[in-house]
């Protein structure tokens, strides 16, 4: 479409867009109804009462607003009318619609040319190039004011540095649980919906819609309705709830996708990763949920030495249960200075090797930390487990920026920096006099190293020699997302797997340690998932014989 005569409104027109403001649905099917037509395109027709979302969410008071939904069920349409509505009736309003590809974005620019063909929409569009991106300029005379506002389409990818220097009130993330580095793109985008413009501020919108695809961040932004509701709206809609899909249509749409994939692509439900690296079968062996139960009494009966904390979007993030007499521990870790569930997140675990690999390595203290863009959140946490549990080996990475982590932790432990306040700054409240092995060793992923890692992760979960609590799903996620192709090549990805380094790291000393392969564990050490947990059973505590078997036991 190329540039034309600018439209102007009548007075009747005028008047019709004012009450546009409060009767969206009323201005879009004048806008969109074409000679002959009974009406044009609206918010939610054709929907069921209880799933209608369109309207709601595109006018909502929320800034930031998350819908998933399965196929066809009208997220890209909807969030275009509403953006719409915004061009035609807010002065120097500006929109964008970005998605991990051309063509996904190009969808929505499609869609709006589609519904201006031959109606009055169409007379208001000045120019619509495809070339460098799509782009869609309103040009009208309102009386004599010009309003002139935009539409852009583009790809994150292709277009990330347009996507820096663009500056708008409201933009679209289509397809956002496709994009790896979903976290970069929220920030770069959020931060370009900001001040004023001739007098008016900034909407200062942002919406991501999407399919239901496994990407941790997404779900975080999902899951922040539930504690900033003024802020954040989500919604979940069916394909079934929209009937413009024909029953034919989903009929053979659920012939098509696999029937334990309707959840996901029909109902919006939240998916698990494939398991294309570690196999889910063998990562849930590995949970516990007997544990779980054991951790929830002792918190929430106040008992001494139970920590437990959640966060929305990532689950558990911190437990730990005492130190048990007698019982030896690991503590491996992985610095960070960002926040779970996103990418560069601190983690610690803390396993209990009591006569292993007789009994399972246990998670017996978990830490998925929050920085906040500094490291001493991890120093703080990292000296604190070593007070409490003794542990006989403590490790951290200390691959590329991190790799003179442990030798600095090290001359602090043992006195031969003293810096004091840097140094009361990071120990916080921790008695160093009571870390009697005040050694942390290195461990390095660069080069083949990383292979060996994962190798070790991978045998001992298809071994179960290691156990953790099941309401720990980030451990779970992450290890059923993760996919070594992702990490070659010139871009590799950027998904989260600060936990399955860690846990890969734990197999690794473990190995190392105990000199212990798969293969030569006594099978009846790994047959004991048969018996379910008693809850009786005392874990603060050395137990003998069958109790103790109790105690490190799953459910098959």
């Amino acid at each position: 479409m190329s540039k034309k005569s600018i439209a102007k409104l009548t007075e009747e027109e005028i008047k019709l867009f004012q009450e546009g403001i409060d009767d969206p649905n009323k201005l879009l099917d004048y806008l969109t109804r074409r000679p002959g037509e009974e009406h044009g395109w609206r918010f939610d027709d054709n929907f069921v009462p209880e799933g209608a979302w369109q309207l709601e969410t595109c006018f909502s008071s929320q800034l930031r607003i998350i819908v998933v939904g399965g196929f066809g069920s009208g997220k890209t349409r909807g969030i275009a009318g509403g953006a719409i509505v915004f061009c035609v009736t807010t002065k120097d309003f500006a929109f964008m619609n970005a998605a991990p590809l051309s063509w996904q974005s190009e969808l929505m620019y499609k869609f709006v040319l589609s519904l201006a063909r031959g109606t009055r929409l169409g007379d208001l569009i000045y120019n619509a190039p495809k070339r460098p991106y799509p782009y869609i300029e309103f040009r009208f005379f309102v009386g004599n004011y010009l309003m002139v506002t935009t539409m852009e389409f583009m790809s994150a990818e292709k277009n990330a540095n347009n996507i820096l220097g663009w500056e708008g009130d409201w933009a679209n993330i289509d397809e956002a649980g496709l994009l790896d580095d979903l976290g970069e793109t929220i920030r770069n985008l959020g931060s370009r919906m900001r001040g004023s413009i001739n007098k008016r501020a900034r909407l200062g919108r942002l919406s991501m819609i999407s399919n239901s695809w496994d990407n941790p961040e997404f779900w975080y932004r999902y899951d922040l309705a539930i504690d900033l509701p003024k802020d954040y709206l989500s919604k979940t809609i069916s394909t079934r709830d929209n009937k413009n899909v024909t029953p034919d249509q989903l009929r053979l749409m659920l012939k098509d996708i696999p029937e334990d994939e309707h959840d996901r692509f029909i109902e919006g439900g939240r998916p698990e990763g494939k398991g294309n690296y570690f196999s889910k079968t063998k990562v849930y062996a590995c949970e516990d949920e007997n544990f779980s139960a054991y951790i929830l009494d002792g918190f929430n009966n106040q008992r001494p030495g139970y920590e437990l904390s959640t966060l929305h979007g990532a689950g558990v993030v911190h437990y730990r249960i005492p130190k048990a007499d007698g019982h030896e521990y690991m503590i491996l870790a992985d610095p960070g200075a960002g926040n779970a569930p996103n990418r560069n997140a601190p983690v610690i675990m803390v396993w209990d090797v009591t006569d292993f690999p007789i009994y399972r390595m246990s998670l017996a203290a978990f830490w998925w930390g929050a920085g906040n863009g500094s490291i001493t959140p991890f120093y703080r946490m990292l000296l604190s487990l070593m007070e409490i549990y003794d542990p006989l080996f403590t490790g951290v990475d200390s691959t590329g920026p991190q790799k003179n982590t442990n030798e600095m932790l090290n001359l602090y432990l043992q006195g031969k920096r003293t810096s004091l306040d840097q140094k009361e700054e990071w120990i916080g409240s921790v008695d160093l006099k009571k870390i009697a092995n005040p050694i942390i060793g290195g461990l390095d992923f660069s080069s083949g190293r990383k292979a060996a890692f994962l190798v070790c992760g991978r045998l001992y979960i298809e071994a179960s020699l290691m156990t953790w609590p099941k309401f720990v799903t980030g451990i779970r996620s992450q290890l059923t997302n993760y996919d070594p192709e992702k990490d070659k090549g010139p871009t590799p990805s950027k998904l989260t797997q600060d936990i399955v380094a860690t846990l890969c790291m734990s197999a690794y000393v473990a190995r190392a340690w105990f000199s212990v392969e798969p293969e030569s564990v006594p099978q009846e050490a790994l047959d004991q998932s048969i018996e379910i947990l008693d809850n009786e059973v005392d874990r603060s505590m050395r137990l003998p014989g069958a109790d103790r078997a109790q105690r490190i036991s799953i459910r098959g």
